[in-house]
């Protein structure tokens, strides 16, 4: 999917905010400062009301919907992806493929719950597939506990994609 920055630092820089101009460049990818940019932009002047403002009405409509379920369950399994993983690059040009991908991820994180994936088999092409396990708040060992019993049960997690030529 997307590779995000995540402790780059620039190796020639003239004071503090050079070096995080620098950095900050050079660390990101085009996807990651793509969404940053769509970040920034519903949050500048003129936009906040409209934008952030129902989007915050949505997530607490989200974040309801899922301590409805928590209600009945301990953790929520489902595909981290619709599709198997891309090959690297594969689809760097491509923005709409890449918000995409993230389709299914999006709701934990609106909802500011802990989720995660772990390797669950490999789809076409012999490409990996990632399961999602999303626990409710402050319930990461819960969560942790659940992934760990599903490796116990399961190899896949050990398995490597076959090398393609």
């Amino acid at each position: 999917m997307t590779a995000f920055a995540s402790s780059h630092r620039a190796a020639h820089y003239t004071d503090l905010n050079d070096m995080y101009k620098k950095s900050r460049s050079e660390g990101f990818g085009d996807e990651a400062t793509r969404r940053i940019m769509i970040g920034t932009y519903v949050l500048s002047h003129g936009y906040y009301d409209a934008y952030y403002l129902k989007a915050q009405k949505i997530r607490r409509l989200i974040a309801e919907d899922f301590q409805k379920a928590f209600a009945q369950c301990d953790v929520i399994a489902g595909p981290v992806s619709p599709t198997v993983a891309w090959k690297i690059g594969e689809k760097s040009d491509d923005p709409v493929a890449n918000y995409l991908a993230d389709i299914y991820t999006l709701s934990s994180s609106l909802a500011g719950l802990p989720g995660m994936s772990v390797p669950a088999g490999f789809g076409a092409h012999g490409m990996p597939v990632g399961l999602q396990l999303i626990g409710n708040y402050f319930k990461e060992a819960q969560l942790l506990g659940a992934a760990h019993q599903f490796q116990l049960a399961t190899d896949w997690h050990e398995k490597k994609p076959e090398a393609r030529a």
